[in-house]
């Protein structure tokens, strides 16, 4: 490994190898320690106590030095997990019900659309006189779920 530094830096490219291993240097030595973070502990104007990551505005601060961790998901509580609600607020379940319906509502659209195309592709074929009325009566039916719901 020696060897390899030192014949690096004595070719005719050893100023430009020196200066981007110089960078590099510099580079890990200003950043920020990976795994921690800065926490302020500032106060606001009703005197409460509040944590935050940037500098305090009126200039009084401590700074506590706390290792930062990755997000976690908070887990759901026994209640919730017996009721089989998902902690969600009134509004967004609401939203996700509705969103739902919509999908369940758009996925019977494109079946009732691809039974049509059956029928008809049967129609064309031919079929029996009784066969003919029963698939005929079954194109309106599909038609009529058509204009009703999905148009």
């Amino acid at each position: 490994m020696k060897d390899w530094w030192w014949q690096e830096c004595r070719t005719e490219h050893a100023g430009v190898f020196r200066f981007a291993v110089l960078i590099t240097l510099l580079s890990i030595l200003t950043s920020p320690r990976v795994g921690s973070g800065a926490v302020y502990r500032c106060t606001d104007e009703a005197g409460g106590i509040m944590f935050q990551q940037i500098p305090c505005a009126d200039g009084s601060e401590v700074h506590l030095d706390v290792p930062v961790t990755e997000w976690v998901a908070a887990p759901r509580s026994n209640r919730e997990k017996r009721s089989g609600h998902s902690g969600k607020s009134g509004s967004q379940a609401a939203l996700s019900r509705a969103a739902r319906a919509e999908e369940r509502q758009h996925k019977a659209c494109w079946r009732a659309e691809q039974r049509i195309e059956r029928i008809e592709g049967t129609l064309r074929r031919g079929y029996s006189p009784a066969q003919g009325e029963r698939l005929r009566r079954q194109r309106r039916e599909q038609q009529d779920y058509l204009r009703t719901f999905c148009r």
